[in-house]
């Protein structure tokens, strides 16, 4: 019980902040200023590792997605002072990371109000269905499977396009979004693309984008942004002061 080390403290805010492809759980730590950033916010933040797994329950490897859904947010809120409430959890990634924290605020948009999608690798999927881009291969299919037929992963949990369909379908209340993604980045396209899908069923994305790569020159420039765009959402939903 945290409150036994903390006392009986407010719960924090909480932003889950996801790693890249062949990135580590350290990586936001040791390549920005996120922890001052928080600090200044009074934001509690969780960056946990996936491995190389595009959050995934892997073909041939872990259950990542049911870890990312259920083992671990139980543990974080057992074990810190931070709150679960929906208001209060926010999740944001770059690259995998960034598609990984769609597909979690999709899959529960529920426990996320707010996502912000950083060089998000929107297209991976899709891509691996057609067989297309930098989606294919061995490596891929360990993720996803369906070797003979990759199409198959079209319409599932994996499908970030469908998620949100359905998800527009039924109605549900969905967490705010923000892009954010640079002009020479090898993934604006896809993410261009779809946020176009995503305005042509009525859900609204705010979009950020400044001069740079797939690097992390450019995704130091929209941590900040992340941030500033949470207390926003925070502040005209009345639930924070400006």
């Amino acid at each position: 019980d945290f409150k036994k080390l903390y006392g009986e403290k407010d719960p924090l805010p909480v932003l889950w902040l996801l790693h890249g492809g062949s990135d580590n759980y350290a990586d936001w730590h040791d390549c920005t200023p996120v922890q001052v950033i928080a600090d200044k916010y009074n934001y509690a933040v969780v960056m946990p590792d996936a491995q190389t797994s595009s959050y995934a329950n892997m073909v041939y490897g872990p259950n990542w997605l049911d870890y990312f859904r259920t083992e671990l947010p139980e543990y974080i809120y057992s074990h810190f002072p931070v709150s679960r409430k929906r208001e209060d959890n926010f999740i944001s990634g770059m690259s995998m990371g960034g598609g990984g924290a769609l597909k979690l605020s999709l899959l529960d948009p529920d426990r996320y109000s707010i996502c912000v999608p950083i060089s998000s690798g929107v297209e991976v999927v899709r891509n691996y269905a057609n067989g297309t881009g930098r989606s294919v291969g061995k490596f891929f299919t360990n993720i996803y499977g369906h070797e003979d037929d990759p199409k198959a992963v079209l319409g599932t949990e994996e499908d970030i396009y469908w998620l949100l369909e359905q998800n527009v379908r039924k109605g549900t209340v969905l967490p705010r979004f923000a892009f954010c993604v640079g002009l020479e980045d090898f993934t604006r396209a896809g993410n261009m693309e779809f946020r176009d899908f995503a305005e042509s069923l009525g859900v609204h994305i705010d979009w950020y984008e400044e001069h740079g790569m797939h690097d992390w020159d450019s995704w130091n420039l929209y941590i900040p942004k992340v941030f500033e765009f949470i207390k926003k959402c925070r502040v005209e939903a009345g639930i924070e002061q400006a």
